[in-house]
């Protein structure tokens, strides 16, 4: 959220400080702070690895090279090396990592404010991802915020749980800055997880206060002129498309990237056209047969579609791919909101982390969330973290 350079630096310092714990840190006794389901993990990772598989495949069939789509697929295979570590840590330890989230959003606060200034009131330009991509990690922040509102890290109960509350806030309002009209689509979902998480605990009162708090972020976003001007503008543009399927607008532009990928999956379904340059160059093609336009070949290279764009670029094991980085994670989250043994600050943190899944899936709709490479590091990063987080069988007193 911070800095355009210095992700990948980051990222692999992170590989190295795994791989540092692992050949320190003493391997806890069976059935104590070490998962004694390996099973289920290895499967995970396995599906995971599946992107990986995918690019490499693609690339040897096609005859290309891609280093930077090979290393983003294979930081998503690195889950199990970050997961492996982050087990050996005690979770009162491993949850101080959250306050990193908050950092974000503090920094992401700021960044819009001054910029949104600096704009005479007008919708931010972000450097560090574009607006959209940075509204919805923004937006995404601030949910996990209020979600671990109820896990306690510090000894400063009250003092943490107003830091959280405020910090939540303050991401929203950094949200509706950007103008971001697909964060929208998400609220909704991540309201459905919250539900999950309460469990069996869930009654009326809890459910009626879902609905008003939906309810109050359609008023937020209502009452904002700029933010309502957006979603009237969407609307207008789509409107529009029905006419001119080839205008250059926002809306047009991205329907027109979505019917060249649908071209591109028919005619390579099995390894998808490959990556590098290649989407650039089918894009061209068909703006000479008049499918797109010209801005659109020109400008972007991507399909603002996570979905479309890897069934397109590296075919069927590409999209299935996608999807088990999804679901993969997603399913261990979910049992473990399932599992009655399971405590409140266990589903908490994977609530936290079936969130990013869904997250990323319905921000993916719209945007691509994994066309950058520190996106996808974050995604594989967190998933880690949440999962040894969410871990039922630590040990009673490392979870507290």
């Amino acid at each position: 959220m911070s800095t355009i350079d210095g992700g990948s630096a980051g990222f692999y310092l992170l590989v190295l400080l795994s791989l540092i714990v692992l050949a320190v840190a003493r391997r806890p006794v069976m059935g104590t702070t070490w998962c004694d389901n390996r099973r289920e993990y290895l499967w995970m990772v396995a599906a995971m690895g599946v992107m990986l598989v995918g690019v490499l495949t693609s690339l040897l069939v096609h005859g290309l090279w891609k280093g930077s789509e090979v290393e983003k697929a294979a930081r998503f295979f690195s889950v199990g090396l970050i997961l492996a570590a982050a087990l050996r840590i005690p979770r009162a330890v491993l949850a101080h990592a959250v306050f990193g989230l908050m950092l974000g959003i503090w920094y992401a606060f700021f960044n819009l404010g001054w910029l949104v200034l600096n704009n005479g009131g007008g919708r931010p330009a972000t450097t560090q991802f574009n607006t959209v991509t940075y509204g919805d990690l923004t937006l995404l922040f601030s949910v996990l915020t209020f979600v671990l509102m109820g896990v306690r890290i510090t000894r400063f109960r009250r003092t943490e749980f107003a830091f959280k509350l405020i910090t939540g806030i303050a991401g929203v309002a950094g949200f509706v800055a950007t103008q971001t009209r697909g964060g929208l689509l998400a609220i909704p979902f991540f309201l459905f997880v919250g539900l999950l998480v309460q469990g069996r605990r869930m009654n009326r009162f809890k459910v009626l206060a879902s609905v008003l708090l939906l309810g109050t972020a359609g008023a937020i976003v209502a009452s904002d002129a700029s933010m309502r001007e957006r979603i009237e503008l969407g609307v207008n543009e789509f409107d529009q498309c029905q006419v001119a399927h080839l205008a250059d607008t926002s809306v047009c532009i991205r329907l027109q990237l979505w019917r060249a990928a649908g071209h591109m999956i028919q005619s390579e379904p099995v390894f998808g056209v490959g990556g590098g340059d290649r989407f650039r160059e089918e894009l061209a093609a068909l703006a000479d047969e008049r499918q797109v336009t010209q801005t659109v070949a020109r400008d972007f290279g991507e399909t603002h579609n996570d979905l479309l764009y890897f069934l397109a670029t590296y075919g069927v094991l590409g999209g299935l791919g996608l999807l088990l980085l999804y679901f993969a994670p997603g399913w261990v989250f979910a049992r473990r909101l399932r599992l009655s043994m399971t405590d409140r600050t266990t589903r908490l943190f994977a609530g936290a982390g079936l969130m990013i899944c869904v997250g990323y899936v319905v921000f993916g709709l719209t945007e691509m969330m994994f066309r950058d490479m520190r996106s996808a590091s974050f995604y594989a990063t967190w998933m880690a973290l949440f999962l040894a987080l969410s871990d039922p069988l630590r040990l009673r007193d490392n979870s507290r």
